[in-house]
């Protein structure tokens, strides 16, 4: 073995001057230069640039191979080398071959400092990651730290769509004459924009040019986050090297802010150049030596890394065994579908084409639904073209006799193909994939389709689509992911799949973006994971990200019975493999995967197909089956069958063949020559006929028939169209909002007021206007949303995370200012009015609230003398302070307060009138479905979602499918049962609709109890969200009611309420869709999904009226059973076993009778006292229109009292418990001696789909006073070091008390599959810690109860409690108890009590906690000893332990330090004097880095990456400021929210706490004091408070709040000016008091070296160290200069 270090003890050899050599390993490519005395790039003995294909060992071996070959032509082959490695995939290999690794951006600024010491920025741009570099004042660094969208990869993606590669883009781009906005986010959304494009024959060079421009765009707003780009940039990387147009695309974007571009010639090679720079260092910061070694001594180390021990975690290999292998081949790869061929085809045929979105797919279908021809091929960029070659071809093949009977298409281009060529009708792909997958299997419960960039998943119950889903977000878990590596491991995707069905031992790689699982794949690599376990494991990774992502499977039995899979992805064995392990189902794939969407629209087309020349009627009912009728003449679509029929073109004559002399009816498709001369022409023009203008891809056939895509409404540009008449509240919102006419310039006595058109002011604009109105401002509003408009301010941008409705505020505050405004208006609103009674509260989205701040923070207009900017902070439910805020916000103005009360007045009169209006508005909408029988959808959302740039035109689109659009304010505040009198909003001369309805409007008896409280498993925390909630309990008992949920990428609240209005529906058996919208449309999408939803509807109320009839049918006539169909009966051991299986059951069922008898006795006192009080308040029933349901779950109103009565009796409630497992056990014994292996109870349900339902979570088990004694109780780790002494303060109560020790990574991905994934790092892991001790067996389900802490604030963490129920009961443990600790006293948990002593020894365990903290980071970074530092803490660890868990007293002090009893203040001295006296080494201070950030992700080694520890191996002294400032803000701030908000709470109290808190920490102080300033003094509160308002407000208080602002400013001045901001991926919070604030924190203290760092699941580890080891090394930097100075 080749030793290329030595110990940093020994001297360095002497050498001559050596080569130097500086390697760049990316994430796709090695680059290589070697330097020999000169310094410049232009004097390079070597230089080269190779893709490794994910081989990087074997690559640099090769680069080093023609290094030394190059060298020995030179006469140089031994001289030895200095070789050095840069790049996000070359620290481990630095590493292994102990040379030195250069920090990327260290190499990159010391090689742009040598060439072009003028720079200012690096734009780069690699294979997958994006960076920006600022260069001074001191270096910083912003990745792509959450997703590939927007780089190399992403550009490869998208010149596949377009039928080219890379450098035929950039050819392409460059003849573009428009621009279309393209999301370059990530592929997926990118294809839905792209891909209608390139469908509606939009141009190429345009096309590509757009992409170019999408990826600028992505890059400057979401890794400038705020920070200007300005004076000389620098272009480096392989796609602004070869690529012309890309530069222009950002040229174009930062056009009038950039004095110079410069492109270095090589700016490939430049990150490498710099490694070679600084090669020859000799040591590094852990004090090891490099000496320099020939290329084969290198050669020879690299040889031996592959025989290293790998420890990367592995999965079970895809085939245990040879014969599980053969089982799965004969199984898959056998006949569903026959295919036939059109030889002595005669009759009817039915056309299906399937135009997706590269490809085109056709099935001609028979009579007998036998495929007798199809087509699967590249669209070439053109659907129609390839559309009628398919029906040409088939019309020259179609034998006499034969002929098309009907045709249908369906896919992306769909429309077009149905309109050009003139077929009888399209259909939406999910019910067309439907129909397929129902023929191949009857009885379909799930259909998992997944394509190269697309995955949907559709959930069948009862033969009718429950739900849809697709991947909104990522498009990681399909196709494209595969081929990506396969392609960087250059192998075909055929020789991928091979590979990975030979893996043993498949690489577990978790399931993330490709930017993020590169890094895995290379570390596994690097570990001597082998191709074939890395592609097995890629293939796992594909179906967890479909299972957890996009499905959310919590149970594999969700899927149902009957699974069938389709699309490109699943022909890869290996993927199918993976999925059957996974979800431990045996699933079918059809033989046709690839063309069930044309063999569904085929058989929609027979489905649909009437000939006239039959005398009887042939329907093909739903089951493939047919039955006759007499044959009647189709009914005349009168307007209200017109508002539901199918979605057919209306044909202007029956097409008709002539067969044996017999005429039959034909489809309408175009034939011989109107096919050969069937041409187009496609123009572009934006629609002026409303405010939308929007931008119109219009196609004219030759015989006059147009096609318009981009319309957001029906109208399509063409003015002699009528827009629909069906209502749209979200139009008349929108329009109501701001319909306010503002003061002349002679009436404004008091000015101009300028107001965004932002986030809140969608709702509260009725207020404000009025109320500056009457004080006497002209009010001007900004102008409406557009994406120039976004454009505008994406410079100030401060967050590339934050939704879309944020990012516009910028753009509107630059509308204002821009029109002159001196004076804007943009007030900041914790809590809005309380919209809904009886909520837990109302505050506002942490955003929305806070957003104002952010804004003034980060646009330097509002920082102009001139302007002033005005974000106050009101509490709008407090009416009475209004009055005062107003008065004190405008003293300026001089407005008394005479003027503010009447202006206050009218201003929540106004407001009132408005949400009236709006409600007035809903009523009218109810009574129009009523009138013309069709349906609504209730659009829930923001207020901002009417803003018509939020939601794309997805209201318009709904009332084009003939649909009704109400908001959830407008029918929020009406009771699910209640009379409903729509008799006045009805058209003239119409009766009241209950008049027609013999069922009228049905009563729901006990929904009444809705209108005092909402029994929802979440807290009821947002205003907003209190609408939401009321709106879907309406909708789910509202017939002809469907709510479709809008959700803005990266709104974190909505991880809360998606699967909260999702469960309130499914309560009722309601489908639930959800729409997550973007700052580019996805319009395609949300059709899909609206068109689907529909469908879905009308085929499960057809589906219900055909049962009705067919049970009505069977009543009438007695069916004899035919013997033959009679099954050869079991055997008499089998049933013996049924009968043994039966009486257990029976038993137990007897037994929980019995106890139900108990529970109903127990509830008919409650129950009687309900009905007395209700008798008086209410009428007697009447009828209502409410659908009956047939839950046989507790409805929420008899939950409530099943609560109360189970709380009262918890003997009771344990013998319903016990008497429910034993049922369940006997049934699933039955289950296993039942020959079908179910039993009757659940054949019952072949769907376990929507399991999730508000009833299935209403039992809260509360902790009783009898479980003290046998249970356990188990916490979350949160923070070790406070963890640990908190374990033993609940300890100490009585109480059997756990802390989990560690999270590991099976523990975050268990959480992915309990919690939502768009619920931030924190949430996922403590869940997932506390879910898996209980998977694992750790503790005993029955006997185990869990506790966490409850904020009760406006962040997420409010709703853990509520989070985790969910997780265990989806887990299978409803039994196990939540305690919730809180002080505001959420959840009632009898058994546990916080004691004022248990209290006492809290805070106590806090305080010495924080001391440890900050005593061991001080001192161990400098201990004489290794390890001597982690020693004594653990001896202080054990004894504080035992001095909380008796009373002071501790046999350890008393053996190592020789007292027995440490009172508090004694407790505290002995610390600080044995951390004093501990031997240091005696060196200068080291660089200190500070750690802030989210209160878990700061703490908790596992969640921050163990970033303390990478800290001090980086030499640095790491800061971790304490948790009880976090834990005790609220008293430090309660007189400015009493001033500000009027929630200050009680006065006296507070004061109490200070002085209490004071008693606590004032020994600290003292004791901290003996160490003469080796520890450093924490600011007391009210210095942080201060600190925090000179940057922020104190009104931030979501999260950390202003807190995190004040300790970024706390450690820098106290000579600690690099601050690492730890924050989960959108973190609400994060985005105002971190972020947000960073801007003008460099303002105030340039020095600052801030890094802001996102934890997530699938966050890159490589990036987050690259990026902290950057601000390390700039810190290293200026301490040098400070040092140099002094």
């Amino acid at each position: 073995m080749v030793d290329i270090a030595t110990d940093a003890s020994l001297k360095p050899a002497s050498h001559p001057k050596p080569l130097r050599v500086g390697l760049d390993i990316g994430s796709t490519t090695v680059k290589a230069v070697v330097l020999d005395q000169s310094d410049s790039l232009g004097d390079t003995l070597f230089s080269d640039y190779r893709r490794h294909h994910a081989n990087v060992r074997a690559t640099v071996a090769g680069l080093l191979v023609d290094i030394h070959e190059k060298l020995v032509d030179l006469g140089r082959g031994d001289e030895p080398i200095r070789l050095s490695i840069t790049g996000s995939g070359g620290l481990a290999l630095a590493d292994n071959l102990h040379v030195p690794f250069i920090q990327e951006v260290i190499a990159e600024t010391e090689a742009i400092d040598k060439e072009y010491p003028q720079a200012d920025v690096i734009i780069e741009l690699g294979g997958e990651d994006a960076k920006i570099t600022y260069l001074k004042p001191t270096p910083e660094q912003r990745m792509n730290g959450s997703c590939a969208g927007g780089t190399g990869a992403f550009i490869d993606q998208m010149s596949t769509l377009l039928d080219t590669d890379a450098a035929g883009l950039n050819e392409m781009a460059k003849s573009y004459e428009n621009l279309y906005p393209i999301a370059s986010r990530c592929g997926v959304f990118a294809k839905t924009d792209l891909q209608p494009l390139i469908n509606d024959g939009a141009a190429k060079p345009d096309l590509a040019a757009s992409i170019f421009t999408a990826v600028a765009t992505q890059t400057i707003a979401g890794l400038a986050s705020g920070r200007p780009i300005h004076g000389t940039v620098i272009f480096l990387g392989g796609p602004l090297f070869f690529m012309s147009e890309l530069r222009a695309a950002f040229q174009r974007a930062l056009e009038g802010k950039v004095d110079e571009f410069i492109v270095p010639t090589d700016a490939h090679l430049y990150v490498a150049y710099g490694s070679a720079l600084q090669a020859d260092i000799d040591s590094d910061d852990q004090g090891n030596y490099f000496e320099a070694h020939t290329c084969d001594d290198i050669l020879k180390r690299l040889d031996e890394l592959k025989n290293l021990p790998s420890n990367t975690p592995t999965m079970p290999p895809l085939f245990p065994t040879e014969a599980d292998r053969e089982d799965f081949n004969k199984r898959h790869h056998k006949e569903h579908i026959h295919i036939g061929t059109l030889e002595g085809a005669h009759g009817p045929h039915f056309l299906g084409i399937d135009a997706g979105s590269t490809t085109i797919k056709a099935t001609l279908v028979n009579d007998d639904r036998e495929i007798v021809w199809s087509s699967y091929a590249n669209n070439e960029g053109s659907p129609l073209t390839a559309a009628i070659n398919i029906v040409k071809k088939i019309q020259s093949e179609l034998p006499e006799g034969a002929w098309i009977a009907r045709s249908c298409a369906t896919g992306y281009g769909e429309g077009l193909i149905t309109t050009g060529l003139h077929l009888d009708e399209g259909v939406v792909e999910t019910m067309a994939h439907y129909r397929g997958a129902e023929m191949v299997s009857p009885g379909v419960t799930a259909v998992i389709d997944i394509g190269g960039q697309d995955m949907k998943y559709l959930a069948i119950t009862d033969g009718v689509i429950d739900s849809i889903a697709v991947n909104e977000a990522c498009s990681s878990g399909c196709g494209s992911f595969l081929q990506t590596f396969a392609m960087s491991m250059g192998l075909t995707i055929q020789e991928f799949t091979q590979k990975a069905l030979a893996s043993t031992h498949p690489v577990d790689l978790g399931s993330r973006c490709t930017v993020f699982m590169n890094s895995s794949v290379k570390q596994a690599q690097k570990e001597g994971a082998s191709i074939e376990d890395i592609a097995a494991g890629l293939c796992y990774s594909v179906v967890r990200n479909a299972l957890y992502k996009v499905i959310k499977l919590r149970d594999s039995g969700e899927l149902g019975d009957t699974v069938v899979v389709q699309g490109g992805t699943f022909l890869n064995d290996a993927v199918l493999r993976a999925f059957e392990l996974l979800t431990e189902r045996q699933v079918t794939r059809p033989n046709i995967a690839g063309l069930m969407g044309a063999f569904g629209a085929a058989l929609t087309a027979r489905m649909h197909y009437q000939d006239e020349a039959d005398h009887l009627d042939v329907v093909v009912k739903a089951d493939g089956s047919e039955e006759q009728s007499e044959a009647e003449p189709a009914p005349k679509s009168g307007p209200k069958a017109a508002a539901f029929k199918k979605t057919e073109p209306a044909k202007p004559e029956v097409h008709v063949v002539v067969v044996d002399g017999v005429a039959h009816t034909a489809s309408s498709i175009l034939t011989g020559e109107a096919l050969d001369n069937m041409s187009m022409t496609t123009e572009r023009d934006v629609c002026k006929l409303c405010q939308n203008h929007c931008k119109l891809t219009i196609t004219t056939f030759s015989d006059g028939s147009r096609f318009v895509t981009g319309n957001r409404c029906e109208r399509g540009g063409d003015a002699k169209k009528k827009r629909s008449d069906r209502p749209n509240l979200y139009d008349y919102k929108y329009k109501r909002c701001f319909a306010y006419r503002r003061l002349t310039d002679k009436n404004a006595t008091r000015g101009e007021i300028g107001i965004p058109r932002a986030l809140n002011m969608y709702e509260n604009y009725p207020f404000w206007f009025t109320l500056l109105t009457s004080l006497g401002f002209k009010v001007m509003i900004s102008g409406r949303s557009s994406h120039e408009l976004f454009e505008t301010g994406i410079e100030s941008i401060a967050s590339e995370n934050i939704c879309y409705p944020a990012k516009l505020v910028h753009g509107h505050i630059k509308w204002l200012l821009n029109k002159g405004m001196k004076t804007i208006f943009y007030p900041c609103v914790s809590y809005e009015d309380n919209l809904v009674p009886n909520t837990d509260n109302h505050y506002n989205c942490p955003v929305v609230a806070n957003y104002p701040l952010v804004v003034g923070a980060n646009m330097p207009e509002l920082r102009d003398p001139d302007v002033r900017y005005m974000h106050p902070y009101f509490n709008l439910a407090n009416h009475e302070l209004m009055v005062d805020r107003i008065v004190e916000e405008f003293a300026w103005a001089s407005v008394s307060r005479e003027e503010a009360e009447t202006a206050v007045k009218a201003a929540y009169a106004e407001d009132k009138v408005f949400k009236h209006d709006v409600q007035q508005e809903g009523l009218k909408a109810l009574a129009y479905m009523k009138e013309h029988d069709c349906r609504g959808i209730v659009l829930a959302g923001r207020p901002y979602h009417i803003d018509p740039e939020i939601n794309h035109g997805i209201p318009e689109t709904i009332c084009a499918l003939g649909m009704v659009v109400l908001s959830e304010d407008s029918i929020c505040e009406l009771q699910p049962g209640e009379k409903l009198d729509l008799t006045d909003f009805l058209s003239e001369g119409e009766e009241d609709p209950r008049k027609k309805n013999a069922n009228g409007f049905r009563h729901v008896d006990d929904r009444k109890v809705t209108v005092n409280r909402m029994p929802l498993r979440v807290t009821n925390q947002w205003a907003y969200h209190s609408r939401l909630y009321a709106a879907a309990h309406f909708v789910a008992s509202y017939p002809g009611l469907e709510l479709v949920q809008l959700n803005s990428f990266g709104c974190g609240l909505d991880a809360i309420t998606t699967d909260q209005v999702a469960e309130i529906l499914a309560d009722k058996a309601d489908v639930y869709t959800l729409l997550k919208i973007d700052e580019v449309s996805n319009l395609g999408a949300a059709k899909i999904r609206l068109r689907s939803l529909k469908a879905a509807v009308e085929e499960r109320e057809t589906n219900k009226r055909r049962l009705a009839a067919q049970a009505q049918s069977q009543s009438r006539q007695q069916v004899l059973p035919n013997k033959q169909d009679q099954l050869v009966g079991p055997s008499a051991a089998e049933l013996a076993a049924q009968r043994q299986a039966k009486e257990e059951l029976a038993a137990a069922e007897v037994q929980l009778k019995a106890a139900q008898d108990q529970l109903a006795a127990a509830q008919a006192a409650v129950e009687a006292a309900e009905k007395q009080k209700n008798a008086a308040e209410q009428p007697a029933p009447h009828s209502t229109g409410f659908r009956k349901t047939g839950s046989e779950a507790p409805t929420p109103g008899r939950q409530v009292m099943l609560d109360t009565v189970m709380k009262s009796n918890p003997q009771l409630t344990k013998a319903v418990k016990d008497a429910s497992r034993r049922a369940a056990q006997a049934e699933s014994r039955l289950a296993a001696t039942s020959p079908n292996g179910k039993s009757a109870r659940k054949a019952a349900k072949k769907s376990g789909h929507n399991t999730a339902t508000m009833s299935k979570y209403a039992n809260k088990v509360p902790f009783g006073k009898s479980m003290k004694k046998d249970y356990t109780i188990v916490g979350p780790q949160m923070s070790p070091i406070h963890m640990s002494l908190v374990e033993s303060v609940i300890r100490s109560g009585g109480y059997k008390f756990d802390i989990l020790k560690t999270a590991s990574r099976e523990d975050v991905e268990l959480g992915l599959k309990y919690v939502n994934n768009d619920a931030c790092y924190p949430a996922i892991m403590v869940i997932g810690q506390l879910v898996d001790a209980i998977v694992k067996g750790k503790y005993d389900p029955d006997h185990v109860a869990l506790a966490i802490t409850q904020t009760g604030g406006m962040c997420r963490a409010t709703n853990y409690f509520g989070l985790i129920r969910k997780a265990l009961i989806d887990a299978g443990y409803p039994q196990v108890p939540v305690i919730a600790l809180s002080t505001q006293g959420f959840e009632d948990n009898p058994g546990f009590k916080a004691t004022p002593a248990l209290l006492h020894r809290a805070i106590k365990a806090l305080v010495v906690g924080d001391l440890l903290l900050k005593c061991l980071m001080r001192v161990r970074p400098y201990e004489v000893e290794k390890g001597s530092s982690d020693k004594l803490y653990q001896m202080w660890d054990t004894i504080v332990r035992e001095t909380i868990e008796h009373h002071g007293f501790s046999d350890t002090a008393k053996k190592k330090i020789g007292k027995h009893y440490l009172p508090y203040q004694t407790l505290l001295k002995e610390i600080v004097k044995s951390f004093d006296a501990l031997p240091l080494r005696d060196i200068p201070r080291k660089v200190r880095v500070g750690v802030v950030g989210e209160i878990l992700v700061k703490y908790h080694p596992d969640a921050n990456n163990h970033v303390v520890d990478v800290i001090e191996s980086q030499d640095c002294e790491a800061v971790v400021p304490g948790i009880m400032e976090f834990m005790t803000t609220r008293p430090y701030i309660t007189d400015w929210n009493e001033k500000n908000l009027g929630m200050g709470g009680n006065k006296k109290l507070y004061s109490l706490m200070r002085w209490g808190l004071d008693r606590y920490l004032n020994p600290v102080r003292a004791a901290i004091d003996l160490a003469h300033g080796k520890f450093s003094q924490d600011l007391p509160m009210p210095e942080l408070v201060k600190k925090a308002s000179e940057v922020t407000s104190v009104g931030v208080q979501a999260g950390e709040g202003w807190l995190l602002t004040a300790e970024i400013l706390e450690l820098i001045e106290s000579g600690c000016p690099n601050v690492i901001c730890a924050q989960p991926f959108a973190c609400l919070p994060n985005h105002v008091t971190g972020r947000g604030m960073f801007g003008k924190i460099r303002r105030l203290h340039p020095d600052a070296n801030i890094v802001s760092i996102d934890y997530d699941p699938g966050a890159s580890q490589a990036n987050q160290l690259n990026r902290i080891k950057l601000m390390i090394a700039a810190a290293k930097k200026n301490h040098q200069k400070l040092t140099a100075a002094d």
